[in-house]
């Protein structure tokens, strides 16, 4: 289910409040159970929320190095799930039907099922339904989901969204710690070869309002001016549907001096993985890709209008996040809370914040990534 389509929202309000509710009131909370072998994981589609969601379990794999664990993906997320290590295999579902995702979920017989998905009563309907023996799930202010899980732990929104995800495993006297990974494999042919400096820039984010989180173009260019040097390749990726965008972008870039190209990964994220780990710089509106740069190990700037650095910042050994310089901004939390909030924040994040900023990311992870080779 997106999060910007307001119809889907609402929908999810309106039908899955009463019904979970319903369903809650004749549920009996139930202990942990004395043997687990079978685990089922569940997380929100979206990219960055998938590769955020990597550190709990590889954490749940440490805790239970003997158990099955399986991932239920969507589709939106299923090529982040295949790069994240810890699940055992991967059952995809479809949100939207549930009537095959209920009997997709129960065919799998889970011990424990874990969602760690924030505000959908979908989900939190599917692990009611799932058959699993234990269930445990957020509780989040304002969204009627957490009365149905055995356990129920507080979503808050004062704290970045993978502190959530760990305050669900520790809920469960779970260890946690572990960052964030990505499985770093071989592309059959090696991206942009010969290239030893590149930088990475990602204009778009997706879903709804997505042009609410995108910064003006002149002002990439100029900040490629300023920290590009003789012979920096600028690296513009984007998802598919941002190909007609990214070719007259790069030709801009070009005009202006630059050396840039367009990058769309042939072979789903193995390929951008790669470009990234390579990357001296990678800079990126708040969206997934910013998280796998993060992971990848780039050193990694984030540029934040509506979005929180503290919500929903990158994670990883050398990363920094800016927003406006008047502090505006910063109001979305599960991800659609636009209204009533000013729509031009991102072109409050200046040019000489994102150039001071970047000098400073770069002088300082310099010695970090030299210590990691």
């Amino acid at each position: 289910m997106k999060r910007g389509s307001k119809l889907n929202r609402l929908m999810d309000l309106w039908v899955g409040t009463p019904l979970l509710n319903a369903l809650a009131t004749v549920r009996h909370r139930r202990k942990w159970p004395s043997r687990v072998e079978r685990i089922g994981v569940m997380c929100s589609p979206a990219l960055g929320d998938t590769l955020l969601f990597s550190a709990v379990l590889r954490d749940l794999r440490a805790a239970y190095p003997q158990a099955h664990i399986t991932h239920i993906c969507m589709p939106q997320n299923l090529a982040a799930a295949e790069i994240i290590p810890g699940a055992d295999t991967r059952v995809r579902i479809e949100l939207t039907k549930p009537l095959a995702s209920v009997r997709a979920i129960r065919a799998c017989r889970f011990d424990i099922l874990l969602d760690f998905s924030s505000w959908q009563r979908l989900t939190a309907f599917y692990t009611m339904q799932s058959g699993a023996r234990f269930t445990a799930g957020f509780r989040t202010a304002g969204q009627h989901r957490g009365r149905g899980y055995d356990l129920a732990v507080e979503h808050r929104n004062d704290r970045h969204e993978l502190e959530n995800f760990r305050a669900l495993l520790r809920g469960l006297g779970i260890v946690t710690g572990a960052e964030p990974q990505v499985i770093l494999a071989e592309p059959q042919a090696e991206p942009l070869p010969g290239e030893g400096d590149m930088i990475v820039f990602h204009l778009w984010a997706s879903g709804a309002r997505s042009w609410l989180r995108e910064w003006p173009s002149e002002r990439w260019i100029e900040l490629a001016r300023r920290i590009g040097r003789p012979g920096t390749l600028f690296v513009v990726t984007g998802a598919p549907s941002d190909m007609e965008r990214m070719q007259p972008f790069v030709a801009q870039m070009q005009q202006a001096g630059l050396r840039a190209v367009a990058f769309r990964s042939p072979d789903g994220f193995v390929s951008l993985v790669s470009v990234l780990h390579r990357a001296r710089l990678a800079v990126s509106v708040n969206t997934g890709v910013l998280h796998l740069a993060a992971i990848a190990g780039a050193p990694t700037l984030g540029l934040n209008g509506p979005t929180a650095n503290h919500r929903w910042g990158p994670v990883g050994r050398c990363v920094l996040g800016i927003g406006p310089a008047d502090g505006s901004g910063g109001f979305l939390n599960l991800g659609f809370e636009y209204d009533g909030h000013p729509e031009d924040t991102m072109e409050r994040v200046t040019v000489d914040q994102a150039v001071a900023a970047a000098r400073d990311l770069i002088g300082r992870c310099r010695p970090v990534l030299e210590d990691a080779v």
